[in-house]
Formats: C-alpha cells, structure tokens, sequence
C-alpha cells in the first residue's frame, strides 16, 4: 500500500509540474500518408512499467541514478500513451546530474514529446545526430522515424526517405509502400546529382530519377521501368514496381491500340461559349505544336449527359478533356463506366471526387481560393513574428471564400485581421479603422482637451503592427482601396506592402499601371511573362479581338490540360514531379491538379516579373 501512495504521491508532483510549462500553440498539420507518430513503441523484451522505473527512482541513493530512472521512466510513459506525465518529469530533470548514457534517452524522450505536439523543427534539432549514438536497434530505429517525419514535415523529402531507408534496416516489418510514401514526394531539385553507394537507396534514386525524366518523354516511361526491374531484381520495391508494369499495360489505351484520339466536352455554344471557345483555342494549339492527338469537340450546350456518354461509348478515345462547367464536372463524376483517363476542367467539393471519381481522372481549376492560398503562405513566410497581415474585402460570398482559405492557410504566429466593406462608400473608413486612424484620431482628441492651450502634435499614426496587406478584389475594387491605404500609412512608419490578386491585372494595364504603383499580385505565369512584352499573347490577344486576360487564362489552362493528359499517370503516382506549364507550375496530388503562380508588381509604370517565388506548398489548388 505504501508502495501505491509513493507513485500516486510522484505523478501529483509530475501533473502539478506539467501546469509550469507552456509552449506555442500548435497549427494543426495537413494529414499525410505515413505512420502515427504517436503509436510508435520502443517493444523492448521484459520492459520495465512506468510504476517500476518511478519505484527506483524513489528507491534510489543518489541524484545520477535517480535521473537515470525519471528518464526510463518518462520513455515508459509515452509507450503507455501518458504524455503529460512523461512531459512533467522530463521538465524537471536537470541535464546536470545525467550520465551520457541517459542523456541519450533523455534526447530521445524529448523528441518523442515534441513529435507527439508536432513540433518538428524541435524534432530535428533535438534528435540530430543521436541515432550513432545507440547500440540497440530499437532506439537507433525510433530516433531515425522520427528524424524521417521531421524532414518530411519540413518538405525534406529525400533526407526523410534516407533516414527512414536506414530505419527499416532495423525493423522486423520493412514496408516498401511507406518508404514510396515518401520517394513519391522528391522533386528533381532535391534528388542528389550523383547516384548514392548504398544499393538501396541508389534503387529509390533511381526510381525517382525515372519519374522525373518521364515527364519530358512520357513514351519513354514503360522502358525506363524495365531498365529500373533489369538493374534492381532484389531491391525491396521489386514487387511495387512490377504491380505498376503490369497495371499500365494493361490499363494504358493509348499505348495498347495505338489510339491517339482525344474527346474534348466544353460548352461551345450557350451562355459560356466564350469560355469554352478560349480553352478549346489553347487546347488546337498545343495539338497543333505536337501533332500527337487527334481531336473530337463536343458541345456540351447542345447535348444532354446522357448523349455525351453515348458519343464517347461510340468514339472510344484514348483520353477525355473537359467538361467545364462545375456541374456538368458534377454529373461526369457522378457515374462511373467511363474508365478512360480524363482531365476535368474544374472542380466540386473534394469529398464527393475523391468518393466517385474514378482513378484515371484529375481535376484542374483556375479556382480564386488558390490565389489566396498562396498569398497566404507567401505573406506568412516572409512576415515578422511580431505583426499579422490585415486582409480587406468585400462582404460578399465570394470574397468570403477567399479570406477563409486565406486565414486557413495562414502558418504565421499572429492571426489575419480582417475587415470587410459592403459598399464603396465604406471602404474609406474600414482602411481607417483597420490601421488604428480612427483610435490615433480619439487619442489626439483626448489629449487635445486634457492639454488645454498647450499645442499638441496632431499627426495621426497608423498600426505599427501590420506586416502586409492584402486584398482580394477585383481591379476597381483595389483601385479605391490602394490610394486610402497609401494615405493612411503614417510618414513615421515604414512602408507596407499591399497584395492583389490576378483579377487587379486586365487588358488594360497589362503593361502596366500607375495608380496601382507598388502592389504585388499573382498571376498566370504567361501573361507576365518578360514583363509584359510576352509576343505570343499579343499576337493571340490582337488575333482574338474581344478577348481579355480572363479568356486568355483559359487558353492557358486548354494548352496545359494536354501536357497533364499525356502526363497523368506519372503525375498521378509521383507528386514530386512538376509541369511548367503556362498557367503555372503544375502538379498532382490526391487527384488534384496544384498550380504555382507568379508573383509580379506593378512598378514605375510598368510590370516587374518577381525573381522570388513563394513556396506554393503541396495542397494549392
């Protein structure tokens, strides 16, 4: 019984600890697919419980090896899923009064509790290096997952596989798949320009390597594999990549007949026939550069679901490009007969694709959330830990949209302000208001009065607070609100940058714009391209009179769609592989096409290209 009270007695003391510590709160981590960290076990044969270790470190004659069992102890505890306890006694150790040996797995308990709160640059920075520093392959396999993870979260990928390679060698289950959970994710920037020693992991470079290659010559991609299966026969992907082989050929029409027939369903009559006449000129472009399909346009308008079904069951193409519209995306997702590859030309609510759509299929959308998604993470990455980004926008459905993805996708440390306006005439004072104008004109006021006769200086100061602006608007929209901006900033304080979107650059200061001096925006890469002197577009703009930049944008994305048709499924198995296409930098992940745009600004009358790109991350869409 004395026993019990001792243990009940020290996890009080650890929970009453545990209350002393605080820690930055934690932004909830997009889901991956790999392992959770949190049900890792060290599976030691005849392992001590936590109440063992806690009794001899109670039992203990001196502080060295009292610390010694706190730290078994603390390890114990995460097994058995009691974090805070572990948590508290770890916040009590003093590294002082460790041995090598238990600092060793004083390190260890340490990132297992910063992994366990998503904490991985802790991670790293605590558990570098350890892995050489343990004999048994328990701890050594432990302490390299969970270096592995920390690289991961940290886009590292090919650090991760290497650390999670060398995991495995330690495992009694190796699993191939979670290893190609991560090689899937590399880009051809990480990947080592020199093939490594080591014969498996130069097996994963290679395989890599071959995804990478394919995207210039997709034909190329079922010779690459069979040179991959001659030179690996033992390595542990064999069985991944035989499975691959085998389900390509027989899966692959355009290879297997020799089909080179695209169908393509866009509205080219109708209320959107504007629109779909822009993408179907992109999409006569690229074939007619390539000379690699054959075309079949169907008018979406004019025939009903059910007749288009019946029209490509008759056409049998290799491929499908289209519909457009969101609700005709809709209806195609809905059934599922159709198991032909197949690029949609927008996109619906993401669980309804990823519960119907067949596995040939991808989603590409020129969708405004993506925009602000990428302001978002490219305004956090560069803002100061001590401001916030004020975002200003209409109070409208659609601006709304575009301010919860943004503040969704903040990972800076201060929270967005926002402000929304209903009308033009409120735009004025919700700049005012949103900077401190209006507080800095109370606080004049009030002095003013307490003062009496004495002069007080009335210079209104802005928020000091305010790392950038930005704003979702359209061009008259952000005309307004720039110049009340500008206005606002206090001349004690240093200049802010403000934020557009692509829906501030149209046709008529597509070389530039003097009222919008200073204001960064994302666009389509083509269409700011050399700064606004893009030949090509010009000729296309001045050969399609009536077009503007939003038409030309769907060109872009009709040109593209064929290049992510010829390429699907190697974009489709390997996210790291990416497309520079003209409507951004494209990838696919989880069905989804990603596009990185290009940030420009107008300046001096003219349009800057931005040498700096943001890190687009892996969920823009």
């Amino acid at each position: 019984m004395f026993k019990a009270y001792r243990f009940v007695f020290i996890a009080i003391i650890a929970c009453f600890a545990l209350t002393q510590c605080t820690s930055a709160p934690q932004r909830t981590p997009k889901p991956q697919e790999r392992p959770d960290v949190q049900q890792q076990t060290l599976d030691l044969e005849d392992a001590k419980s936590s109440a063992d270790w806690l009794e001899e470190a109670w039992q203990a004659s001196n502080d060295i090896a009292k610390n010694s069992a706190l730290v078994q102890a603390a390890l114990t505890l995460q097994d058995e899923k009691e974090w805070q306890k572990s948590a508290a006694i770890l916040s009590r150790l003093d590294k002082s009064q460790l041995t090598n040996d238990a600092n060793r797995y004083f390190r260890l308990a340490k990132g297992r509790w910063y992994a366990h709160n998503q904490q991985w640059p802790q991670v790293y920075k605590t558990l570098k290096g350890l892995p050489e520093q343990f004999t048994q392959k328990e701890y050594k396999r432990l302490t390299l997952e969970l270096l592995a993870f920390a690289a991961g979260e940290r886009h590292q990928y090919w650090q991760a596989l290497t650390w999670q390679v060398e995991a495995q060698r330690y495992s009694d289950e190796p699993s191939p798949n979670m290893l190609w959970q991560i090689a899937r994710q590399v880009t051809q920037s990480q990947l080592p320009t020199e093939r490594p020693r080591d014969l498996v992991l130069a097996g994963w470079w290679r395989l890599i390597d071959n995804h990478h290659q394919a995207m210039t010559s997709p034909g190329a991609f079922s010779a690459l594999l069979d040179n991959w299966q001659n030179s690996f026969p033992n390595h542990p992907a064999r069985e991944l990549v035989n499975s691959w082989v085998s389900s390509d050929s027989q899966s692959n029409e355009i290879d297997k007949r020799k089909n080179t027939l695209v169908a393509v369903l866009l509205p080219l009559s109708g209320q959107y026939e504007a629109q779909g006449l822009a993408v179907r000129d992109g999409i006569i472009a690229k074939v007619s550069e390539t000379r690699s399909h054959e075309l079949v346009f169907i008018d979406t308008h004019q025939l009903s679901f059910e007749e288009q079904q019946s029209k490509l069951e008759e056409l049998k193409p290799a491929g499908v490009i289209g519909p457009l519209l969101k609700d005709s995306v809709a209806e195609w997702v809905g059934q599922t007969s159709l198991n032909t590859p197949q690029v949609f030309l927008n996109q619906i609510d993401a669980d309804t694709s990823k519960a119907t759509a067949n596995s040939h299929s991808i989603f590409f959308a020129l969708n405004p959330e993506t925009e602000a998604e990428q302001a978002s993470e490219f305004m956090s990455s560069a803002s100061s830990r001590t401001k916030r980004p004020l975002v200003l926008a209409a109070n409208t459905p659609g601006s709304q949209r575009m301010v919860e993805r943004y503040k969704e996708s903040w990972s800076g440390i201060n929270e967005p302000s926002v402000s929304l306006f209903s009308q033009r005439d409120d735009m004025k004072s919700a700049v005012e208001t949103s900077l401190g104008l209006v507080g800095s004109k109370e606080r004049i006021r009030a002095v003013k009065i307490a003062a009496g006769k004495i002069i007080v200086d009335e210079q209104e100061r802005s928020r000091r607070d305010i790392s950038g602006i930005y704003l979702p608007g359209n061009l008259q929209q952000v005309r307004l609100l720039k110049p009340f901006i500008d206005v606002s900033i206090s001349p004690f304080a240093e200049r802010i940058p403000v934020y557009g979107t692509s829906s501030a650059h149209e046709l008529t200061n597509q070389l530039g714009d003097n009222d919008l001096n200073g204001l960064i925006f994302s666009e389509t890469p083509w269409l700011v391209r050399n700064g606004g002197q893009n030949i090509l577009l010009n000729q296309w703009l001045d050969a399609r009179s009536g077009w503007d930049l939003s038409q030309a944008r769907l060109a872009a994305m009709g040109y593209d769609s064929v290049d992510l048709l010829q390429r699907l499924p190697i974009m489709q198995r390997m996210p790291g592989t990416h497309w520079k296409g003209l409507s951004g930098v494209l990838s696919v992940e989880n069905q989804v096409v990603n596009r990185q745009l290009q940030w420009a600004a107008f300046k001096n009358g003219s349009i800057t290209v931005l040498k700096e790109q943001p890190n687009a991350g892996k969920n823009n869409r």
